[in-house]
Formats: structure tokens, C-alpha cells, sequence
């Protein structure tokens, strides 16, 4: 009986934890006292790089011709959007709904990491407002660093939180004010 009851609980704990680790670099796009965007890169681990580069990189150049970056594209973005892009904005007391993603674009860095770039079109005000990037699956980690962060947002006032609760882990960007 003990037996069983190790393999169940092991089996609870090898589901309910992440798989895939990125690392997000989001630039909040500024007009004014609002957000109108956000350009996001996502750096992925080591070892999902080298296994998602596998998969689309059919002619092994380590970069992605036309027709990879168009399987990568039919394969993510609508996975993005089934999962409201990994992100939930809030603005005070309200969601923010994110309109579409924009200018995708997949490529490998120098470490040999699978990167993805790209611009999700959003209007916020900025003051007071939450970035919050998790998977509520609990099959992807996002890492957020404010020391990574500050160069790409060094107008604005924000500090990082974890987000740690029983339906998912993540991230949260949260912003006090633009300078």
C-alpha cells in the first residue's frame, strides 16, 4: 500500500510543476500617461531551445528560413491566444483585454537559445497597473528580473513580485508611476 500511495503523490508532484522556463523582457510602449503596447521577448531554457529548435529548424543553419518561421507561427499564435498570451494586465479595478499579437518573430541567440519577439497591442494607463505572466497549467515558469528590466522601462517606476498560489506560479511587473 505504501508503494502506491508513493507512486500517486509522486506522480501529483511530476504534473504539477513547470516543465519549460522563459525568462520575459516586456517594454511597456508609452504615449503620454498610457501604455500603448507591449514589446515582449521571451528567452527560453536551455534544454526546451534546443528541443523546439529540433523541431523547426528542418535545414540545421541554426536560424529560421521563411517556411520554419511559418510553421512556428501557425503552431504559437494561436496557442498564445488560447492561453490570453501567458499575461493578465490590470488596470486599478479592470482587465485590460489585449487586442492581437503583432510582428512575431522567432530566432536563436548566440547561447543558443530560442527566442521569441513580439508586440502585443494594448491600451492602459500606466500608473497603478499589474503585468502578471504565469500559466495557470503550471507547465511553464516565467522569470521576471527588475535588474533586466529597468533598461528597457527606466521611465517608469515598478518593482517585481512572485506570484505564488494553488492555481499557478508566475510573475508580476508592478507598476507605481512613470517618472
Amino acid at each position: 500500500m505504501k508503494k502506491i500511495i508513493i507512486f500517486l503523490l509522486a506522480n501529483i508532484v511530476l504534473y504539477a510543476h513547470p516543465h519549460i522556463f522563459i525568462d520575459v523582457y516586456p517594454k511597456i510602449n508609452i504615449q503620454d500617461t498610457k501604455a500603448t503596447s507591449l514589446s515582449v521577448e521571451w528567452k527560453f531554457d536551455q534544454m526546451t531551445s534546443s528541443v523546439l529548435i529540433m523541431d523547426y529548424d528542418k535545414n540545421k543553419d541554426n536560424k529560421f528560413s521563411e517556411n520554419e518561421m511559418a510553421l512556428i507561427k501557425r503552431n504559437t499564435i494561436k496557442l498564445f491566444k488560447d492561453h490570453d498570451y501567458y499575461l493578465k494586465i490590470r488596470e486599478s479595478d479592470r482587465n485590460v483585454e489585449i487586442e492581437k499579437l503583432d510582428n512575431f518573430v522567432a530566432t536563436i541567440d548566440e547561447a543558443g537559445r530560442l527566442v521569441y519577439s513580439f508586440d502585443l497591442i494594448c491600451s492602459f494607463e500606466i500608473k497603478e497597473s499589474v503585468l502578471m505572466f504565469y500559466d495557470k497549467g503550471s507547465y511553464i515558469s516565467f522569470m521576471l528580473k527588475k535588474t533586466l528590466l529597468e533598461p528597457l522601462n527606466k521611465n517608469i517606476n515598478f518593482y517585481i513580485r512572485r506570484v505564488d498560489n494553488e492555481i499557478y506560479f508566475g510573475y508580476a511587473m508592478l507598476i507605481k508611476d512613470i517618472i
